[in-house]
């Protein structure tokens, strides 16, 4: 029978010191998912409708995303 390998706390802390973001190609940040809505109106009908989006949030399109 296999002897179960248990992991030390060194290993433990280089887990947690591990980056595992994504990182943006050009600013070299990291990349945070936001949840973006749109407010759509309907004028003929008085009708609201949210357009929701994932979108990837980092300084280059920062500016955009928040406006």
């Amino acid at each position: 029978m296999a002897k179960r390998v248990t992991k030390g706390f060194a290993d433990k802390t280089q887990k947690a010191l591990k980056d595992s973001k994504k990182h943006c190609a050009v600013c070299g940040e990291p990349i945070e998912l936001v949840k973006h809505v749109i407010t759509l109106t309907n004028t003929t009908s008085d009708t609201i409708r949210f357009k929701e989006k994932m979108v990837g949030v980092c300084n280059c399109n920062r500016s955009e995303i928040y406006k």
